[in-house]
């Protein structure tokens, strides 16, 4: 609300000082130039965002929003594969890895047009890492304390050397509010619907924002890489796709994301334009290996074994997939020799007579009853999983009751997918290999815990040396993928379709749509 006044506070300003300018020279019988209506890109999306706080975002759908909004002292390349600079210009570090120090850009103003100031990085990052409200401060638990010497400089000061730091300095929950409205966030009682009304570094700003409505994002006039050539985006919540490819069809809207993999070569004919992207996105079925007979490893091999990658990926996701061999994304350190689980039935079966249940056994499998690509593998995985005596019961259930099941712990089987959030593993190996007390989503909730495992983890996000990185990290897949608490199905990209008007948009490596370099013509 603030930046909306102010911006309307200086063009009336401008406009003024412009007329008074034309009268005083004796122009007042020139014809007013035309007024230009804004230029307003409109978006259909098939999910509502959640909470605009970064250290608190749990949503794709906001972090695809706020990426817009805000800025990091780093931010992730358009490959997905590295950082580069951001608020910060350069950073140096000491020789013994513990003190880095960040020197910001200068000239950079938040939507209100208030300068960025170290404070208002050593704010928001002390959030992050230890708020009361934080629900990332796992990956910034190395930070020992942040300093702020001067208004451009920022010293971050280590525990002990901490190799991923770049990569989760460029991670979402470490994005830059301004120091007053980041502390207000952290305040008992306070209403996350007051954080619609952003200030950011970014391209563009929110005023406001209720469930139900479009999401509207405005030019930040301020913008440190150069003002977009967009106004307005209007992104609406179309859950339908078959809706949000009409509109698109249409005319009542210009980019839509979620393409069906099916639709992607009929709008390409059509005179749109539609696509994949690809992104560090993999999908998979997760074992609860609490649950006997789960909890017998020869089970879960064998599971592997009888699924069929290709026939999925081909009925599916109309081959716009590849097969799943290691257990991460594609991206940095993943093992790109993984034998993964080739499709064996025979090898599936000599698996099942050699486990604790040899003659077959019931596993129930819930599901998200909004997902009808996971919904589709599921009965695909029925018939293939029956050939090795397993009766998968498909359970269809609200997409609440889905997310409950799977954090208590009282699912069975389920389908899930992973995007990448970061370009180092270090974020997903914890999040889904990692067990015991030190896991904060139970091993991707599939309660897997292996100490030898969780201590290798460790080991790796230690070492410095990227060499020996590599080759820990791939000890860790090895070993994991052995023990299979997963089914490894597909690495997939991710879609969108836009009209002729619409220039450089793109999706990048990590799945993040800016609109700061899009542009739209008539």
């Amino acid at each position: 609300m603030f930046a909306r006044n102010g911006h309307r506070l200086t063009w009336f300003a401008r406009a003024l000082s412009a007329a008074l300018l034309v009268a005083a020279c004796g122009a007042s019988t020139l014809a007013p130039a035309a007024a230009q209506s804004p230029t307003v890109l409109r978006m259909a999306r098939n999910a509502e965002p959640g909470v605009f706080i970064p250290w608190l975002i749990d949503d794709n759908t906001a972090l695809f929003t706020l990426a817009n909004v805000y800025d990091g002292l780093l931010r992730v390349t358009q490959d997905g594969a590295s950082v580069e600079p951001a608020l910060a210009t350069s950073w140096d570090t000491s020789a013994d890895g513990l003190t880095w120090t960040f020197h910001l850009r200068p000239g950079v103003m938040f939507s209100d047009g208030t300068p960025l100031t170290s404070n208002d990085v050593k704010v928001s990052l002390d959030l992050a890492r230890g708020g009361n409200r934080s629900v990332w401060k796992d990956n910034y638990k190395a930070i020992k304390q942040i300093d702020t010497p001067d208004p451009m400089t920022v010293v971050i000061q280590l525990t002990e050397p901490h190799a991923p730091l770049l990569s989760e300095l460029a991670m979402f929950p470490a994005w830059i509010m301004q120091a007053d409205m980041a502390t207000a966030t952290d305040q008992p009682g306070y209403d996350d619907s007051q954080a619609w009304a952003s200030r950011g570094t970014g391209g563009y700003y929110t005023t406001s924002w209720k469930k139900g409505d479009p999401v509207i994002l405005h030019r930040n006039p301020y913008y440190w890489k150069g003002t977009p050539s967009i106004d307005e985006v209007d992104i609406e919540y179309i859950p339908d796709d078959n809706t949000r490819i009409l509109k698109l069809q249409g005319g009542e809207d210009d980019v839509v994301d979620f393409v069906p993999f099916s639709q992607i070569d009929a709008l390409n004919s059509q005179g749109l334009h539609s696509m994949l992207f690809p992104i560090q996105q993999t999908t998979f079925a997760m074992l609860n290996v609490t649950m006997p007979p789960l909890n017998d490893i020869n089970v879960r091999q064998a599971l592997n074994y009888a699924t069929d990658k290709d026939a999925i990926i081909k009925s599916v996701y109309f081959g716009q997939a590849q097969p799943m061999n290691a257990p991460i994304p594609n991206g940095t350190y993943v093992d790109k020799e993984s034998p993964g689980y080739p499709y064996d039935l025979a090898k599936a079966q000599q698996l099942m007579a050699a486990s604790s249940v040899p003659n077959g056994f019931n596993l129930p499998l819930v599901l998200a009853n909004n997902n009808q690509d996971r919904i589709n593998t599921a009965i695909i995985l029925k018939d293939e999983w029956s050939k090795i005596g397993v009766n998968l019961d498909i359970q269809q259930v609200d997409a609440a009751s889905w997310r409950a099941a799977t954090r208590a712990g009282t699912y069975n089987a389920t389908l899930s997918a992973w995007t990448n959030d970061m370009n180092d593993p270090t974020e997903i190996v914890n999040y889904e290999m990692r067990g015991g007390d030190g896991s904060g989503s139970f091993a991707y909730w599939t309660r897997y815990n292996n100490p030898q495992l969780s201590d290798q983890i460790t080991q790796a996000d230690l070492e410095q040396d990227p060499n020996q990185r590599q080759a820990d990290y791939i000890a860790i897949q090895r070993q994991y993928l052995n023990d299979a608490p997963l089914v490894f199905i597909a690495n997939l990209g991710a879609t969108a379709a836009w009209t002729d008007k619409v220039h450089n948009f793109v999706i990048d490596g990590l799945s993040y749509y800016r609109f700061e370099n899009v542009s739209l013509s008539n």
